[in-house]
C-alpha cells in the first residue's frame, strides 16, 4: 500500500498532470526552493520513493507476483 501511495504521489504533479519519477522530484524541487523543509525531505528519502516507485511499476507490469490474503483475513 505504501508502495502505491508513494507512486501516485511521485507520478501526479500537482494540477493532475501525469509526470516521470524524477521530473517530479525536479518539480517539486524548483517549487519549494532548495532550504524549504519539503525539499530536504525529498533528498534524505529520493533512494526509497524511487525503489517505491520502480517496485510498484513492475507489480503494475504484472512482472511481480502478487500475495494473496489469507482465507480469513477482511481487506
Amino acid at each position: 500500500m505504501t508502495d502505491a501511495l508513494c507512486f501516485s504521489d511521485m507520478t501526479t504533479g500537482p494540477d493532475g498532470q501525469d509526470f516521470e519519477l524524477l521530473e517530479r522530484l525536479a518539480e517539486i524541487r524548483s517549487r519549494y526552493g532548495p532550504e524549504h523543509l519539503v525539499t530536504r525531505f525529498i533528498c534524505r528519502t529520493e533512494p526509497e520513493m524511487v525503489a517505491a516507485v520502480q517496485r510498484t511499476q513492475r507489480r503494475l507490469s504484472g512482472s511481480v507476483a502478487q500475495p494473496m490474503w489469507g482465507s480469513g483475513r477482511s481487506s
